[in-house]
């Protein structure tokens, strides 16, 4: 995998508003909705039909044959810390980016929660923003943000407008993903400081840790080892894999469908862009 990057000239940062877009429609559902509770779907839906409407964009915009990242949006963070907004997407990162950008508009559309439809549809829209931050991250921290951030409006929306045992399959769901977010955590933190001297100091840059080549066989096959069992928890793989029957059977139809469409999908996602990205020995 090339690690040169290549931005197409764009008139604004198409990636952050791939980000911003769903959640300025999560907050406005919840405004506007105040005023005219009618107002909620229309306005989650012309938000997800945006970010969609983007993504299919980029996917004309993309050019096959640069194997770099493109589109590519750079921004010190917390420049103490090594952290920055760190946006880019690849040929892998972009077919998981339409995907996202495709399904969610029809979610959304055929929603019928039956009761407190309001914040179902905000919380879809901050799954959204969630899932679009986790595949096109390029600093690990940021990466984790939007990992955890997913976590919180599936959780709601299982326990919230699930089945009978709704309560039992979101809190299985979420103690099962947080023990695997320990060991990501781990993982991230220690490859950053494990850099530090390669790099000149404590990044999170994920094209700069994969070029400083600074971990050795052993540390890498730990690291890797921390990483994979995070993400074989959100594919899931066996033995932790023990949440999904009942996430599925009790999540409501938005849910299930996100979370057999999308969500699983960031599992693999992450062993192919960090842990072979990072670790390839």
């Amino acid at each position: 995998m090339m690690l040169a990057a290549s931005t197409p000239s764009l008139p604004f940062p198409i990636l952050t508003s791939l980000v911003v877009v769903p959640l300025l429609g999560a907050l406005l559902v919840v405004l506007l909705g105040r005023v005219r509770d009618e107002w909620s779907k229309l306005v989650a839906l012309t938000a997800s039909v945006t970010t969609g409407g983007l993504s299919i964009w980029m996917l004309q915009a993309f050019d096959g044959s640069d194997a770099g990242f493109q589109f590519v949006s750079k921004h010190e963070w917390i420049p103490a810390w090594g952290i920055s907004w760190h946006l880019g997407v690849d040929g892998i990162s972009l077919f998981l980016l339409v995907l996202t950008g495709v399904l969610f508009p029809l979610v959304i559309a055929g929603v019928d929660p039956h009761h407190d439809e309001r914040p179902y549809l905000a919380w879809l829209l901050v799954l959204e923003a969630g899932v679009v931050g986790s595949f096109v991250s390029l600093d690990l921290f940021l990466f984790f943000v939007f990992f955890e951030i997913v976590l919180v409006p599936m959780y709601f929306l299982i326990g919230g407008w699930g089945y009978d045992q709704r309560v039992y399959a979101a809190t299985k769901f979420f103690l099962f993903t947080m023990a695997g977010s320990a060991f990501l955590l781990v993982g991230i933190v220690a490859t950053a400081l494990l850099s530090r001297d390669a790099v000149g100091g404590v990044t999170f840059d994920v094209v700069a840790l994969a070029e400083s080549g600074a971990l050795s066989v052993t540390q890498g096959r730990w690291l890797f080892v921390a990483f994979a069992i995070a993400f074989a928890v959100k594919v899931p793989l066996f033995p932790v894999h023990t949440w999904l029957p009942d996430a599925h059977t009790q999540a409501p139809t938005a849910g299930s469908v996100i979370l057999a469409g999308v969500l699983l999908k960031m599992g693999t996602y992450g062993l192919l862009r960090f842990c072979v990205y990072l670790f390839p020995e």
